[in-house]
Protein backbone atom coordinates (compact mmCIF):
# COMPACT_ATOMS: atom_id res chain seq x y z
CA UNK A 1 0.00 0.00 0.00
CA UNK A 2 1.35 3.44 -0.69
CA UNK A 3 0.79 6.67 0.59
CA UNK A 4 -1.85 8.71 -1.58
CA UNK A 5 0.78 11.74 -1.76
CA UNK A 6 2.81 10.41 -4.82
CA UNK A 7 1.60 8.94 -8.31
CA UNK A 8 3.89 5.84 -9.46
CA UNK A 9 4.75 6.41 -13.14
CA UNK A 10 6.60 2.87 -14.34
CA UNK A 11 8.37 3.63 -18.03
CA UNK A 12 7.42 -0.36 -18.88
CA UNK A 13 7.35 -3.81 -17.66
CA UNK A 14 10.47 -4.43 -15.24
CA UNK A 15 11.44 -0.41 -15.75
CA UNK A 16 12.64 2.11 -12.94
CA UNK A 17 9.50 3.50 -10.80
CA UNK A 18 9.37 7.96 -11.57
CA UNK A 19 7.86 9.53 -8.05
CA UNK A 20 6.10 12.20 -9.03
CA UNK A 21 5.48 14.80 -5.92
CA UNK A 22 1.99 15.89 -6.08
CA UNK A 23 1.15 18.15 -3.50
CA UNK A 24 3.65 20.34 -1.12
CA UNK A 25 4.24 23.13 0.36
CA UNK A 26 2.01 26.23 -0.59
CA UNK A 27 4.82 28.63 0.15
CA UNK A 28 7.34 26.71 -2.33
CA UNK A 29 5.06 26.76 -5.57
CA UNK A 30 6.04 28.91 -8.35
CA UNK A 31 2.96 29.45 -10.42
CA UNK A 32 2.06 32.51 -12.43
CA UNK A 33 0.25 33.85 -9.37
CA UNK A 34 3.42 33.63 -7.13
CA UNK A 35 6.08 33.80 -9.78
CA UNK A 36 7.30 37.20 -8.62
CA UNK A 37 8.00 36.01 -5.30
CA UNK A 38 11.42 35.10 -5.62
CA UNK A 39 14.66 33.44 -3.38
CA UNK A 40 16.14 35.68 -1.22
CA UNK A 41 18.82 33.93 0.76
CA UNK A 42 18.05 36.10 4.38
CA UNK A 43 20.85 38.73 5.72
CA UNK A 44 24.09 37.57 4.55
CA UNK A 45 27.45 39.35 4.14
CA UNK A 46 26.87 39.41 0.43
CA UNK A 47 22.99 41.11 0.67
CA UNK A 48 24.73 43.23 3.82
CA UNK A 49 27.39 44.38 1.58
CA UNK A 50 25.39 45.43 -1.41
CA UNK A 51 22.74 47.17 0.08
CA UNK A 52 23.36 48.24 2.88
CA UNK A 53 24.33 51.99 2.05
CA UNK A 54 21.89 52.30 -0.07
CA UNK A 55 18.65 51.91 3.05
CA UNK A 56 20.56 52.99 5.54
CA UNK A 57 21.10 56.48 3.51
CA UNK A 58 17.41 56.17 2.79
CA UNK A 59 16.50 55.59 6.58
CA UNK A 60 18.30 59.01 7.18
CA UNK A 61 16.64 60.55 4.70
CA UNK A 62 13.34 59.44 6.52
CA UNK A 63 14.72 60.79 9.85
CA UNK A 64 14.93 64.06 8.31
CA UNK A 65 11.84 64.60 6.54
CA UNK A 66 9.31 61.79 8.04
CA UNK A 67 7.29 63.41 10.67
CA UNK A 68 6.18 59.77 11.55
CA UNK A 69 9.75 58.07 11.07
CA UNK A 70 10.98 60.66 13.45
CA UNK A 71 8.33 59.82 16.30
CA UNK A 72 9.21 56.30 15.95
CA UNK A 73 12.82 57.06 16.78
CA UNK A 74 11.92 59.46 19.30
CA UNK A 75 9.86 56.67 21.08
CA UNK A 76 13.03 54.02 21.02
CA UNK A 77 15.52 56.77 22.14
CA UNK A 78 13.16 57.45 24.89
CA UNK A 79 11.70 53.94 25.77
CA UNK A 80 15.31 51.96 25.73
CA UNK A 81 17.73 55.31 27.55
CA UNK A 82 15.42 57.78 28.99
CA UNK A 83 17.21 59.63 31.78
CA UNK A 84 20.21 56.79 31.13
CA UNK A 85 21.03 53.17 32.73
CA UNK A 86 21.78 53.19 36.38
CA UNK A 87 25.05 50.62 37.30
CA UNK A 88 24.59 48.83 40.31
CA UNK A 89 27.96 47.21 41.79
CA UNK A 90 28.19 44.04 43.11
CA UNK A 91 31.05 42.43 44.24
CA UNK A 92 31.06 40.33 46.89
CA UNK A 93 33.67 38.54 49.43
CA UNK A 94 33.32 34.73 50.53
CA UNK A 95 32.11 31.31 48.69
CA UNK A 96 29.14 30.60 47.52
CA UNK A 97 27.44 29.62 50.26
CA UNK A 98 28.65 32.55 51.91
CA UNK A 99 28.80 35.71 49.98
CA UNK A 100 28.74 38.95 51.28
CA UNK A 101 28.28 42.02 49.74
CA UNK A 102 31.19 44.66 49.73
CA UNK A 103 29.34 47.26 50.66
CA UNK A 104 32.38 49.58 50.61
CA UNK A 105 33.90 48.56 47.38
CA UNK A 106 30.33 48.85 45.56
CA UNK A 107 29.92 52.50 46.77
CA UNK A 108 33.25 53.63 45.53
CA UNK A 109 32.48 51.98 42.01
CA UNK A 110 29.43 53.53 41.83
CA UNK A 111 30.65 57.10 42.67
CA UNK A 112 33.62 57.05 40.72
CA UNK A 113 31.66 55.71 37.45
CA UNK A 114 28.75 58.39 37.77
CA UNK A 115 31.39 60.99 38.12
CA UNK A 116 33.10 59.57 35.19
CA UNK A 117 29.64 59.57 33.17
CA UNK A 118 28.47 62.75 34.59
CA UNK A 119 30.70 65.24 36.51
CA UNK A 120 32.15 67.69 34.37
CA UNK A 121 35.96 68.50 34.30
CA UNK A 122 37.37 71.95 35.37
CA UNK A 123 37.39 72.73 31.85
CA UNK A 124 33.54 72.16 31.60
CA UNK A 125 33.84 68.95 29.19
CA UNK A 126 33.12 65.21 30.35
CA UNK A 127 35.35 62.57 31.10
CA UNK A 128 33.50 59.75 29.17
CA UNK A 129 32.92 61.49 26.19
CA UNK A 130 36.31 61.75 23.83
CA UNK A 131 34.58 64.82 22.75
CA UNK A 132 33.82 66.04 25.76
CA UNK A 133 30.67 67.33 24.91
CA UNK A 134 28.64 64.53 25.98
CA UNK A 135 27.49 62.94 29.39
CA UNK A 136 27.30 58.80 29.53
CA UNK A 137 23.17 59.12 29.30
CA UNK A 138 23.51 61.63 26.53
CA UNK A 139 26.18 59.34 24.62
CA UNK A 140 23.87 56.20 25.35
CA UNK A 141 20.47 58.30 23.62
CA UNK A 142 22.69 59.03 20.38
CA UNK A 143 23.87 55.34 20.12
CA UNK A 144 20.58 54.38 20.35
CA UNK A 145 19.23 56.16 17.64
CA UNK A 146 22.22 54.92 15.53
CA UNK A 147 21.42 52.11 16.04
CA UNK A 148 17.54 52.47 15.15
CA UNK A 149 18.25 54.47 12.07
CA UNK A 150 21.48 53.31 10.48
CA UNK A 151 20.88 49.43 12.17
CA UNK A 152 24.04 49.82 14.27
CA UNK A 153 26.59 51.93 16.17
CA UNK A 154 30.34 51.88 16.51
CA UNK A 155 32.32 52.90 19.95
CA UNK A 156 36.05 53.70 20.10
CA UNK A 157 37.61 52.30 23.24
CA UNK A 158 41.13 54.73 23.96
CA UNK A 159 43.41 54.78 26.79
CA UNK A 160 44.20 58.40 27.42
CA UNK A 161 46.01 60.70 30.25
CA UNK A 162 43.09 63.54 29.55
CA UNK A 163 41.01 62.43 32.39
CA UNK A 164 41.70 60.78 35.99
CA UNK A 165 40.35 57.76 34.78
CA UNK A 166 42.55 57.08 31.84
CA UNK A 167 39.66 56.08 29.55
CA UNK A 168 37.29 57.68 27.32
CA UNK A 169 35.13 56.48 24.69
CA UNK A 170 34.36 57.97 20.98
CA UNK A 171 31.24 57.25 18.89
CA UNK A 172 32.10 56.45 15.20
CA UNK A 173 29.77 56.90 12.36
CA UNK A 174 28.76 53.69 10.32
CA UNK A 175 29.43 54.86 7.75
CA UNK A 176 33.24 54.75 7.83
CA UNK A 177 33.43 50.95 8.29
CA UNK A 178 33.38 50.30 4.96
CA UNK A 179 30.69 47.71 4.14
CA UNK A 180 32.11 47.17 0.83
CA UNK A 181 35.33 46.00 2.01
CA UNK A 182 35.02 42.36 1.26
CA UNK A 183 38.20 39.75 1.45
CA UNK A 184 37.46 35.75 1.82
CA UNK A 185 41.01 34.67 2.73
CA UNK A 186 43.29 37.25 4.39
CA UNK A 187 46.31 34.60 4.83
CA UNK A 188 45.69 34.79 8.98
CA UNK A 189 42.57 33.08 9.58
CA UNK A 190 40.55 35.57 8.66
CA UNK A 191 38.01 36.67 6.52
CA UNK A 192 36.68 40.29 5.90
CA UNK A 193 33.14 40.80 5.58
CA UNK A 194 31.41 44.04 4.81
CA UNK A 195 34.48 45.73 6.77
CA UNK A 196 34.67 43.35 9.81
CA UNK A 197 37.37 41.12 9.92
CA UNK A 198 36.63 37.58 11.73
CA UNK A 199 38.15 34.23 12.29
CA UNK A 200 37.08 31.76 9.66
CA UNK A 201 37.04 28.84 12.50
CA UNK A 202 34.55 30.76 15.07
CA UNK A 203 33.38 33.80 13.15
CA UNK A 204 34.72 36.10 16.19
CA UNK A 205 35.44 39.26 15.07
CA UNK A 206 39.13 40.18 14.71
CA UNK A 207 39.03 43.93 13.33
CA UNK A 208 37.26 46.53 11.61
CA UNK A 209 38.25 48.48 8.54
CA UNK A 210 36.97 52.10 8.97
CA UNK A 211 37.70 54.75 6.23
CA UNK A 212 38.78 57.30 8.66
CA UNK A 213 38.02 57.20 12.51
CA UNK A 214 38.41 60.97 11.65
CA UNK A 215 34.53 62.48 11.01
CA UNK A 216 35.45 65.88 9.89
CA UNK A 217 37.50 63.89 6.78
CA UNK A 218 34.69 61.31 6.38
CA UNK A 219 33.12 63.10 3.20
CA UNK A 220 36.85 62.92 1.71
CA UNK A 221 36.85 59.81 1.39
CA UNK A 222 37.09 58.13 -1.86
CA UNK A 223 37.78 54.86 -3.27
CA UNK A 224 41.05 53.26 -3.42
CA UNK A 225 42.64 55.45 -0.20
CA UNK A 226 43.64 53.15 2.59
CA UNK A 227 41.49 51.71 5.15
CA UNK A 228 42.25 51.71 8.71
CA UNK A 229 42.67 48.12 10.58
CA UNK A 230 41.41 48.77 14.63
CA UNK A 231 41.57 45.13 16.53
CA UNK A 232 37.87 44.27 17.86
CA UNK A 233 39.52 44.35 21.80
CA UNK A 234 39.19 48.40 20.81
CA UNK A 235 35.77 48.22 19.01
CA UNK A 236 32.14 48.27 20.88
CA UNK A 237 29.67 47.22 17.25
CA UNK A 238 25.92 46.92 18.52
CA UNK A 239 23.09 45.74 16.10
CA UNK A 240 20.53 43.38 16.11
CA UNK A 241 21.56 40.19 14.01
CA UNK A 242 19.12 38.25 12.15
CA UNK A 243 20.95 35.87 10.84
CA UNK A 244 24.63 33.67 12.22
CA UNK A 245 26.21 34.90 9.47
CA UNK A 246 25.11 38.76 9.52
CA UNK A 247 28.07 40.69 9.38
CA UNK A 248 26.31 43.89 9.53
CA UNK A 249 23.27 45.88 11.41
CA UNK A 250 20.52 46.93 8.93
CA UNK A 251 18.14 50.15 9.84
CA UNK A 252 15.83 48.89 12.28
CA UNK A 253 12.76 50.08 9.96
CA UNK A 254 13.55 48.28 6.68
CA UNK A 255 10.30 46.44 6.89
CA UNK A 256 8.54 49.56 6.70
CA UNK A 257 10.55 52.02 5.01
CA UNK A 258 8.66 51.67 1.75
CA UNK A 259 5.19 51.88 2.55
CA UNK A 260 6.07 54.64 4.83
CA UNK A 261 7.67 56.53 1.98
CA UNK A 262 4.26 55.89 0.14
CA UNK A 263 2.28 57.34 2.53
CA UNK A 264 4.54 60.75 3.26
CA UNK A 265 4.30 60.90 -0.30
CA UNK A 266 0.16 59.92 -0.20
CA UNK A 267 0.07 63.03 1.91
CA UNK A 268 2.24 65.45 0.18
CA UNK A 269 0.45 64.68 -3.13
CA UNK A 270 -3.27 65.06 -1.09
CA UNK A 271 -2.70 68.34 0.88
CA UNK A 272 -0.85 69.46 -2.68
CA UNK A 273 -4.89 68.20 -4.49
CA UNK A 274 -6.23 70.22 -1.76
CA UNK A 275 -4.15 73.75 -1.65
CA UNK A 276 -4.97 73.68 -5.34
CA UNK A 277 -9.05 73.21 -5.06
CA UNK A 278 -9.09 75.90 -2.10
CA UNK A 279 -7.37 78.65 -4.48
CA UNK A 280 -9.47 77.86 -7.06
CA UNK A 281 -13.43 77.26 -6.27
CA UNK A 282 -15.38 79.24 -9.25
CA UNK A 283 -15.34 79.95 -12.87
CA UNK A 284 -17.37 82.38 -14.88
CA UNK A 285 -18.61 81.75 -17.93
CA UNK A 286 -18.95 84.73 -20.85
CA UNK A 287 -22.56 84.39 -22.81
CA UNK A 288 -22.52 82.52 -26.44
CA UNK A 289 -21.22 85.01 -29.08
CA UNK A 290 -19.36 87.28 -26.36
CA UNK A 291 -16.73 84.98 -25.36
CA UNK A 292 -13.83 87.28 -26.10
CA UNK A 293 -15.96 90.23 -23.51
CA UNK A 294 -13.85 89.02 -20.14
CA UNK A 295 -10.87 90.21 -22.37
CA UNK A 296 -11.74 93.04 -22.45
CA UNK A 297 -13.16 93.28 -18.60
CA UNK A 298 -10.89 96.13 -17.79
CA UNK A 299 -12.34 98.24 -20.07
CA UNK A 300 -14.51 101.45 -18.97
CA UNK A 301 -17.94 100.13 -20.20
CA UNK A 302 -16.99 96.71 -19.11
CA UNK A 303 -16.72 98.32 -15.23
CA UNK A 304 -20.42 96.73 -13.93
CA UNK A 305 -19.13 93.03 -15.63
CA UNK A 306 -15.66 93.53 -13.73
CA UNK A 307 -17.00 94.85 -10.44
CA UNK A 308 -19.45 91.67 -10.28
CA UNK A 309 -16.74 89.30 -11.15
CA UNK A 310 -13.69 90.49 -9.42
CA UNK A 311 -14.99 91.91 -6.03
CA UNK A 312 -14.00 90.38 -3.06
CA UNK A 313 -16.77 87.00 -1.69
CA UNK A 314 -18.04 86.79 1.77
CA UNK A 315 -19.14 84.00 3.20
CA UNK A 316 -22.79 82.67 2.35
CA UNK A 317 -22.91 85.97 -0.09
CA UNK A 318 -25.43 85.71 -3.22
CA UNK A 319 -24.74 87.85 -6.14
CA UNK A 320 -26.49 88.41 -9.26
CA UNK A 321 -24.22 88.32 -12.40
CA UNK A 322 -24.46 90.63 -15.54
CA UNK A 323 -27.23 89.74 -18.62
CA UNK A 324 -26.44 86.37 -20.15
CA UNK A 325 -22.69 85.38 -17.97
CA UNK A 326 -23.00 82.17 -15.67
CA UNK A 327 -20.57 80.55 -13.05
CA UNK A 328 -19.96 77.30 -12.36
CA UNK A 329 -18.97 76.77 -8.80
CA UNK A 330 -16.39 73.93 -8.19
CA UNK A 331 -16.70 71.44 -5.33
CA UNK A 332 -13.66 70.63 -3.98
CA UNK A 333 -13.12 66.47 -3.81
CA UNK A 334 -9.88 67.08 -1.61
CA UNK A 335 -9.07 65.91 1.23
CA UNK A 336 -10.21 62.26 0.07
CA UNK A 337 -12.78 61.01 2.14
CA UNK A 338 -11.57 58.09 2.68
CA UNK A 339 -8.10 59.66 3.53
CA UNK A 340 -8.60 58.90 7.66
CA UNK A 341 -9.46 55.09 6.98
CA UNK A 342 -7.12 54.37 4.35
CA UNK A 343 -4.00 56.06 6.65
CA UNK A 344 -5.33 54.22 8.95
CA UNK A 345 -4.82 50.82 7.68
CA UNK A 346 -1.63 52.03 6.37
CA UNK A 347 -0.48 53.06 9.91
CA UNK A 348 -0.91 49.99 11.32
CA UNK A 349 1.07 47.73 8.94
CA UNK A 350 3.89 50.26 9.19
CA UNK A 351 3.35 50.24 13.19
CA UNK A 352 3.49 46.36 12.82
CA UNK A 353 6.51 46.54 11.15
CA UNK A 354 8.66 49.11 13.51
CA UNK A 355 7.32 47.33 16.40
CA UNK A 356 5.20 49.65 18.05
CA UNK A 357 1.82 50.57 19.54
CA UNK A 358 -0.31 52.04 16.64
CA UNK A 359 -2.04 54.19 18.92
CA UNK A 360 0.64 55.91 20.66
CA UNK A 361 2.66 56.16 17.32
CA UNK A 362 0.15 57.97 15.22
CA UNK A 363 -1.47 59.70 18.07
CA UNK A 364 -4.83 58.31 17.19
CA UNK A 365 -6.54 57.42 20.19
CA UNK A 366 -10.37 57.18 18.69
CA UNK A 367 -12.06 54.08 19.10
CA UNK A 368 -9.32 52.68 21.87
CA UNK A 369 -10.38 51.78 25.24
CA UNK A 370 -8.20 51.96 28.42
CA UNK A 371 -7.98 47.69 27.87
CA UNK A 372 -6.93 47.77 24.35
CA UNK A 373 -4.76 49.99 24.90
CA UNK A 374 -2.88 48.48 28.01
CA UNK A 375 -2.83 44.98 26.32
CA UNK A 376 -0.81 46.90 22.89
CA UNK A 377 1.52 48.91 25.55
CA UNK A 378 2.62 45.47 27.91
CA UNK A 379 3.52 44.14 24.53
CA UNK A 380 5.38 46.91 23.34
CA UNK A 381 7.27 47.52 26.92
CA UNK A 382 8.45 43.72 26.74
CA UNK A 383 9.77 44.81 22.95
CA UNK A 384 11.55 47.78 24.99
CA UNK A 385 13.43 45.57 27.80
CA UNK A 386 14.67 43.21 25.44
CA UNK A 387 16.35 45.48 23.59
CA UNK A 388 17.23 47.75 26.65
CA UNK A 389 18.84 43.70 27.44
CA UNK A 390 20.45 44.04 24.23
CA UNK A 391 22.14 47.70 24.41
CA UNK A 392 23.13 46.75 27.97
CA UNK A 393 24.98 43.75 26.77
CA UNK A 394 26.68 44.56 23.96
CA UNK A 395 27.44 48.52 24.77
CA UNK A 396 27.01 49.18 28.96
CA UNK A 397 28.95 46.03 30.59
CA UNK A 398 31.80 46.23 27.79
CA UNK A 399 31.88 50.07 28.34
CA UNK A 400 31.91 49.08 32.47
CA UNK A 401 34.69 46.58 32.15
CA UNK A 402 36.90 48.41 30.09
CA UNK A 403 36.61 52.13 32.74
CA UNK A 404 36.80 49.30 35.51
CA UNK A 405 40.64 48.15 34.88
CA UNK A 406 41.69 51.55 33.93
CA UNK A 407 39.92 52.67 37.25
CA UNK A 408 41.63 49.93 39.09
CA UNK A 409 45.19 50.90 37.65
CA UNK A 410 44.21 54.60 38.50
CA UNK A 411 44.89 56.43 41.86
CA UNK A 412 41.22 57.10 41.55
CA UNK A 413 41.02 54.06 43.04
CA UNK A 414 41.82 54.29 46.50
CA UNK A 415 43.76 51.19 46.96
CA UNK A 416 41.49 48.80 45.44
CA UNK A 417 43.70 45.98 43.68
CA UNK A 418 43.23 45.05 40.17
CA UNK A 419 44.02 41.55 40.71
CA UNK A 420 40.84 41.35 41.99
CA UNK A 421 39.15 42.82 38.82
CA UNK A 422 36.99 39.27 38.85
CA UNK A 423 35.08 40.15 41.94
CA UNK A 424 34.99 44.13 41.26
CA UNK A 425 33.28 43.27 37.75
CA UNK A 426 30.58 41.60 39.08
CA UNK A 427 27.38 44.23 38.47
CA UNK A 428 23.98 45.09 36.28
CA UNK A 429 22.82 48.01 34.63
CA UNK A 430 19.07 48.72 34.63
CA UNK A 431 16.82 50.71 32.22
CA UNK A 432 13.77 53.11 32.86
CA UNK A 433 10.71 51.75 33.63
CA UNK A 434 6.70 52.93 33.42
CA UNK A 435 4.22 53.88 35.43
CA UNK A 436 0.65 53.45 34.48
CA UNK A 437 -2.06 55.73 34.24
CA UNK A 438 -4.03 54.19 36.90
CA UNK A 439 -0.54 53.51 39.46
CA UNK A 440 -2.44 52.61 42.31
CA UNK A 441 -3.76 49.24 41.28
CA UNK A 442 -0.63 47.96 40.39
CA UNK A 443 0.68 49.49 43.63
CA UNK A 444 -2.06 47.01 45.22
CA UNK A 445 -0.98 44.46 43.26
CA UNK A 446 2.94 44.34 44.19
CA UNK A 447 1.96 44.68 47.76
CA UNK A 448 -0.20 41.38 47.60
CA UNK A 449 2.78 39.75 45.48
CA UNK A 450 5.11 40.68 48.46
CA UNK A 451 2.68 39.53 51.10
CA UNK A 452 2.37 35.88 49.24
CA UNK A 453 5.84 35.65 48.49
CA UNK A 454 5.43 35.94 44.77
CA UNK A 455 7.93 38.83 44.42
CA UNK A 456 10.29 40.77 46.87
CA UNK A 457 10.33 44.24 47.89
CA UNK A 458 13.61 44.08 45.83
CA UNK A 459 12.14 43.17 42.69
CA UNK A 460 9.35 45.71 43.10
CA UNK A 461 11.79 48.58 43.19
CA UNK A 462 13.80 47.29 40.37
CA UNK A 463 10.21 47.06 38.50
CA UNK A 464 9.94 50.91 39.45
CA UNK A 465 13.94 51.51 38.10
CA UNK A 466 15.06 51.71 41.72
CA UNK A 467 16.83 49.32 44.61
CA UNK A 468 14.80 48.36 47.83
CA UNK A 469 18.77 48.41 49.88
CA UNK A 470 19.02 51.74 48.87
CA UNK A 471 16.06 53.19 49.71
CA UNK A 472 16.37 51.80 52.80
CA UNK A 473 19.31 53.67 53.40
CA UNK A 474 18.00 56.90 52.36
CA UNK A 475 15.27 56.47 54.34
CA UNK A 476 17.70 55.95 57.23
CA UNK A 477 18.83 59.71 55.97
CA UNK A 478 15.97 61.05 55.86
CA UNK A 479 14.67 60.33 59.54
CA UNK A 480 17.89 61.26 60.58
CA UNK A 481 17.75 64.54 59.07
CA UNK A 482 14.22 65.07 60.47
CA UNK A 483 15.41 63.78 63.47
CA UNK A 484 18.32 66.46 63.75
CA UNK A 485 16.12 69.03 62.42
CA UNK A 486 13.02 68.13 64.97
CA UNK A 487 15.30 68.65 67.84
CA UNK A 488 17.13 71.91 66.47
CA UNK A 489 13.52 73.28 66.51
CA UNK A 490 12.95 72.17 70.48
CA UNK A 491 16.27 73.36 71.20
CA UNK A 492 15.06 77.17 68.94
CA UNK A 493 11.60 76.71 71.01
CA UNK A 494 12.97 76.40 74.29
CA UNK A 495 15.43 79.35 74.26
CA UNK A 496 13.28 81.21 72.74
CA UNK A 497 10.86 80.53 76.01
CA UNK A 498 13.81 80.84 78.13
Amino acid sequence: MRFPFFRVKTSGRGGMRAFHQTRGFAAAQTDRLLAGWRYDGGFTAGDVSAHLATIRARSRQMAKDSPHFKRWLDLWVTNIVGEGFALKSMPHDGGSLDRRLDTAAAKTIENHWWRFCTLRAPSGQTYCDASGRKTMAEMDRLLARTWARDGEYFVLITRTQANPYGIEFQIIRPDLCDERYNLADTGKGTSIQAGVEKSIATGRPAAYWFKTIDTNQAGAYSAGQPLVRIGADRIIHGYTQQDEDQPRGIPLGYASLVKLKMLDEYDRAELTAARDEACSVRTYYAPIGQENAIADIAAPENADVANALLADKEPGQAEILPLGYRQEIHTPQHPNRELTAFKNSMGRDIAGGLGVEYSNFFNDWAGVSFSSVRAGTISERDMWIMFQSDMISQLKSRMFLAWLRAFLESEESGGLPVEKFDKFSEHEFRGRRWLWVDPLKDIKAAETAVLHGWKTNQQISEDYGGDYYDNLEEIKREESAAKGTALERTKANEAHQG
